[in-house]
């Protein structure tokens, strides 16, 4: 027993030593508290690179409110310390209750301040992950997705397949009816292709009338096939009443990823495949070609249109 309690007491004395290093640290410099605090978010990546992601600036909101949690962790400390030292051998019900009731109330007050820090960082990371026009992921939000994805890819053999969208003629919306009918036009279209995907397929706005879709644990065949499911949508929908008889189509280019494949490379064969989909007429969809053969005839990596009525007869060049 006695062993017992000298272990208590040589832990218990420990812990208060580095909460109290802690606590000064927080006092004396808050942005040295922020990059102890923020040392757990670092990731490790192949090649031995060693990267910090934060969607928002984390490290401001530690530093804001750094002083305030050093200085509590002082006092109590300093509170402990005190009782211990210069306290009675033993207390009253009523010293004991009060005591009680007073840490309840300063644990009371810490929670709340932290759970409103909590929606405040839970606010400015979805403001940060999503497009503030449309409400789709951002162009950020897409790029960590994507490599996230692709890694995944490598590593477990997850199919994954890139889709690029672009709005047809979207300038002439723009010209003919103003600005604020063209970005209707945008919050329109992210709305059907929300609709439309999958609840596990990513909608980003990648910028100005270009969206991707990001469609995890999909073959070509069945990418091409939400591609197509995406294209109807939108020309079937009813955006023409407002924009006398007009009616935006979209164009889009299907690639999926290879074993080799990284961001740029994949990126760059969806690219590719829509630029072969606005040359064949718009209002259709390209893919380059996966693992498997797009189709009889045609390489790996030679891209087929899937146009309206299903055909599989372009070749992108």
């Amino acid at each position: 027993m006695d062993i017992l309690t000298e272990f208590l007491r040589v832990f218990l004395l420990t812990l208060l030593g580095l909460s109290g290093i802690v606590g000064f640290l927080a006092v004396i410099s808050p942005n040295a508290f922020s990059v102890v605090c923020s040392y757990g978010g670092r990731r490790l990546y192949l090649g031995g690179a060693t990267r910090v992601h934060r969607w928002i600036d984390i490290d401001q909101s530690v530093m804001d409110n750094a002083r305030l949690f050093g200085v509590f962790i002082i006092a109590s400390e300093g509170l402990i310390w005190f009782i211990a030292t210069h306290g009675p051998e033993f207390y009253s019900k009523s010293f004991l209750l009060v005591s009680f009731c007073v840490a309840m109330l300063a644990g009371i007050v810490a929670l709340g301040h932290v759970l409103r820090q909590k929606r405040e960082i839970e606010s400015r990371l979805a403001e940060a992950h999503s497009d503030a026009l449309t409400g789709v992921a951002n162009r950020r939000s897409f790029d960590l997705e994507l490599s996230r994805r692709l890694a995944q890819r490598q590593r477990q053999g997850i199919p994954l397949c890139l889709m690029i969208i672009d709005i047809d003629k979207f300038k002439s919306f723009n010209d003919n009816f103003g600005h604020l009918q063209g970005d209707a036009i945008l919050k329109e279209v992210a709305g059907i292709l929300v609709a439309a995907a999958r609840h596990m397929d990513i909608v980003a706005r990648l910028g100005g009338d270009e969206f991707a879709v990001l469609l995890p644990g999909s073959s070509l065949d069945e990418a091409s096939l939400a591609a197509e499911r995406f294209r109807t949508a939108i020309n079937d929908s009813q955006l023409h009443t407002d924009l006398g008889g007009q009616s935006p189509t979209i164009s889009s280019g299907v690639a999926e990823a290879l074993s080799d494949d990284d961001v740029t490379s994949l990126i760059k064969r969806a690219d590719s495949a829509l630029y072969a989909a606005k040359e064949a007429g718009r209002n259709c969809c390209f893919r380059h070609g996966g693992p498997v053969l797009a189709a009889p005839g045609l390489t790996a990596h030679e891209a087929t249109a899937v146009c309206p009525v299903g055909s599989l007869t372009h070749q992108a060049p």
